[in-house]
């Protein structure tokens, strides 16, 4: 009886142990290069409790959607202190590419404001862009930091672009609150009122 109740509050745990990588991220970047294979361990140590919050979750069926907020909030944050460890250490590369890094930087938060304007409470959407997105941030933090090679970090910028005007076609789409949505086109299915299915994988 006591490992159930624990194992319902691990999810919750895992999202505050990712939240809580997100400033010995800051820390590390500006310990040296000599410290960025652990910033690539901590990246895949949030991707790891990532997908396990959410599978552990819905097995002991408390993936409500304040933990989905949680989640999608911490995520947020994690993401964006990475994203600060690249510009600290690949400033450079990312000035080459302002063209793309500029809006995307702009255009995060729009998706939130707009959840919150229509509905007063931000967004969980946790889209399939912005899980491809991750995906893509993850291998171009493996390559910068581990191999100092940019080769991936415009094809990432342009996925996070993607990914963010679909999140924002979501909110504007949607009817009325609701956490994983898997795509505009989706959101449009909900407005219509028809049935689909989504598929467990994807919304960890």
């Amino acid at each position: 009886m006591v490992i159930f109740i624990l194992m319902k509050q691990f999810p919750f745990l895992l999202i505050l142990f990712r939240l809580a990588l997100a400033p010995l991220l800051i820390y590390l970047v500006y310990q040296g290069k000599e410290q960025y294979i652990w910033i690539i361990v901590c990246c895949y140590l949030a991707l790891i409790s990532d997908i396990f919050d959410g599978i552990i979750a819905r097995h002991y069926n408390v993936a409500t959607p304040s933990l989905r907020l949680w989640d999608s909030n911490v995520d947020l944050v994690f993401w964006l202190a990475a994203i600060w460890c690249m510009w600290v250490g690949f400033q450079h590369e990312i000035k080459e590419r302002w063209v793309l890094a500029l809006p995307l930087i702009l255009i995060e938060w729009i998706p939130d404001l707009i959840y919150f304007l229509r509905f007063r409470k931000f967004g969980c959407a946790h889209n399939y862009l912005s899980k491809l997105f991750g995906i893509f941030l993850l291998i171009n933090f493996t390559l910068m930091f581990g191999f100092e090679n940019s080769i991936l970090l415009t094809s990432t910028m342009l996925i996070g672009l993607l990914s963010q005007i679909d999140r924002i076609f979501i909110a504007l789409i949607l009817p009325n609150h609701c956490c994983d949505i898997p795509s505009a086109y989706h959101a449009w299915l909900i407005k219509k009122g028809i049935p689909f299915k989504k598929y467990k994988l994807f919304h960890s």
